[in-house]
């Protein structure tokens, strides 16, 4: 009998369940306006680590999972994950060859375009948050995209996803 090949599918799940969870544990102080927007980075990981296997869908899914989740306006992490997802598809062979500092300028404005849709959804509610410091996430998600990248890759080695 021929074993199926072993992809290490599970480890992708449990980042993005991480991720999902990273989202919604409460912060006090200043690390509520700072916590970075830990789906944006698992699914970019993902997005340029297996392009032909994480795609729109999935991003689609994890986002209405988020809106549920965070209680948010439905579809409204659904429309941002996708267009980011569709912005990585596109152009995902010249994003694997920016380097990691470039990779992450254009996280933080892949960030600052989550950012604002969200406001753009709350004000829709009548909920606009009228304070700068709902943009101090794109900072902190970029300068996290310079240690999880790396260390997300090792993992991808280690348990032979592909």
């Amino acid at each position: 009998m021929v074993e199926a090949p072993h992809h290490g599918y599970w480890f992708v799940l449990l980042c993005l369940i991480g991720a999902l969870l990273m989202g919604i544990v409460p912060h006090e102080g200043w690390l509520t306006w700072g916590r970075p927007d830990w789906v944006l980075l698992v699914c970019a990981f993902w997005l340029l680590a297996l392009p032909d296997r994480f795609g729109l869908m999935t991003c689609w899914f994890i986002g209405l999972t988020q809106d549920v989740l965070t209680g948010a306006v439905l579809g409204q992490h659904a429309f941002s994950l996708v267009v980011i997802a569709y912005i990585f598809q596109v152009s995902y062979q010249r994003l694997r060859m920016f380097g990691l500092n470039r990779q992450a300028g254009l996280i933080a404005l892949l960030c600052l375009f989550r950012v604002l849709v969200d406001q753009w959804a709350q004000s829709i509610n009548g909920l606009n948050e009228a304070s700068w410091w709902v943009f101090l996430p794109v900072l902190t998600t970029a300068l996290l995209w310079l240690v999880l990248r790396p260390v997300l890759r090792r993992f991808q080695y280690v348990f032979e996803v592909s």
